[in-house]
């Protein structure tokens, strides 16, 4: 049915423009049933269980900026060239250096769970509060530390597979499989609550969160075989592609974790749980911009990296920044429409959220603006300087938050979440700044670069 369907537009589309929107609603689904799995919990818990939620939550994602390692990027751009010329063998090593790099950090991300439960255990005992991790009552602690585990295995073998699909120019299957997990956290979230007869839990809602992705997976072999990674290997080649990987993967790594950290910084560092769900309830309607801007990103991407001066990037930011303008001029009225959403979705308890979401909502408009700016870095090849200003906007809400938070609680957060993001965007002006005048950056961040 679905090729009778894509026989029919391609008479009237060219198959090119088939594929591109076809992807593009499949991305688009993922990331919009990711925003509804968040409305669905924060509607269903308690206050308090959706602020330890939205804790766990933020270790998953930190997590699986760790165990990604960075090869989202690196597979593409190493695979892409190998697939193309139909060197399997060459395939093979390639993906094996990848997984054996996964391992070591899987075995990294292992360790620090079970510091994490040693931690919940001996707390009182040794007097061990480190803070990174949020403390419960045994044996919910580790059935939930173990469910975040996972979650962020899968999310990372997610972007792997995805990345892998992309290297084959495979859209088609990836067009199917994207939305598979979404799809599959709600409806497991939703036989939750009916089966316990309108009760849910943090650990129903993890367990719906996890086996989602790992669903996919089995999809996943349905679509793509999978015997390239049983292929025989020579070692010698598989070590060469380690280190390859490792030094292309190094800055990219450090720059995703540093971003990943910045953005989940304030949930990270509220030790209150029901300060935590206020936070989160009122960050939740801040998905769309996100969305907003991954979507931004795959369409100018492509344009950028054809540039090969300044002169090309400034005409085309002059442009851009008009419809940048009137993007966020006409996202304005979103600002009233969250206000009332919030108590309405969430409940009367989330009032104090609105406060939040007011302070916090600018900054996330200020994003639209400056994300092209970090698009460009990525089509310039400069992976240090895109780890640098990473580096800045996590130092910046770091130090934020370790002053207002113990002051001022969740308000300080959200003051936090606005200002902190200034550090590293005035560098980035300042870089382009210079870039535009000399069709170069500055001559240290050149050194660093080689």
């Amino acid at each position: 049915m679905i090729n009778t369907i894509l026989n029919q537009l391609q008479k009237f589309i060219p198959s090119k423009w088939i594929r591109v929107g076809a992807l593009f609603l499949s991305r688009s689904f993922h990331s919009f049933s990711s925003l509804l799995f968040s409305f669905i919990v924060g509607r269903l818990l308690t206050v308090e269980e959706h602020g330890l939620y939205s804790q766990y939550l933020a270790r998953i994602v930190v997590f699986q900026a760790i165990l990604e390692v960075g090869l989202q990027y690196s597979l593409i751009r190493y695979l892409s060239p190998i697939v193309s010329n139909q060197r399997i063998n060459e395939m093979s090593y390639l993906l094996r250096a990848s997984l054996r790099i996964k391992f070591y950090a899987i075995l990294f991300v292992l360790m620090v769970c079970f510091f994490w439960i040693l931690e919940n255990f001996f707390t009182n005992k040794w007097k061990i509060d480190t803070g990174l991790f949020p403390l419960i009552d045994a044996p919910e602690h580790i059935t939930n530390v173990w469910l975040v585990f996972l979650s962020s295995v899968g999310m990372s073998f997610f972007s792997y597979f995805d990345a892998i699909l992309v290297s084959h120019k495979n859209y088609k299957i990836l067009t199917l499989w994207i939305p598979i997990t979404g799809l599959t956290r709600i409806i497991l979230l939703l036989l939750f609550f009916f089966w316990n007869e309108g009760v849910l839990q943090i650990n129903h809602v993890l367990f719906s969160f996890m086996t989602g992705t790992f669903i996919s997976w089995i999809f996943y072999f349905f679509y793509f075989d999978s015997t390239i990674f049983f292929l025989p290997i020579k070692k010698k080649r598989v070590s060469y592609w380690i280190n390859r990987l490792l030094r292309y993967n190094q800055w990219i790594m450090l720059a995703s974790f540093f971003a990943i950290l910045s953005d989940w910084m304030e949930i990270l560092m509220l030790k209150n749980q029901s300060d935590a769900g206020i936070y989160n309830a009122a960050r939740i309607p801040m998905q769309g911009i996100l969305i907003l801007l991954t979507t931004m990103q795959s369409f100018i991407m492509p344009t950028m990296s054809q540039f090969t001066s300044s002169r090309e990037y400034k005409n085309y930011f002059k442009k851009l920044y008009i419809f940048i303008l009137l993007l966020v001029l006409s996202l304005i009225p979103l600002a009233f429409v969250g206000s009332w959403f919030i108590p309405f979705w969430f409940g009367e308890e989330y009032y104090q959220s609105i406060n939040v979401f007011w302070i916090i909502f600018p900054g996330f408009m200020l994003r639209i603006f400056f994300a092209p700016l970090g698009t460009a870095l990525f089509t310039l090849d400069q992976p240090v300087i895109i780890a640098i200003e990473a580096f800045l906007r996590m130092i910046g809400s770091f130090v934020l938050n370790i002053f207002l938070i113990p002051e001022y609680g969740v308000m300080g957060a959200a003051y936090s979440s606005l200002f902190s993001q200034f550090l590293g965007w005035i560098f980035l002006l300042y870089l382009f700044y210079y870039y535009f005048k000399f069709d170069k950056f500055p001559n240290i961040l050149e050194r660093l670069k080689a």
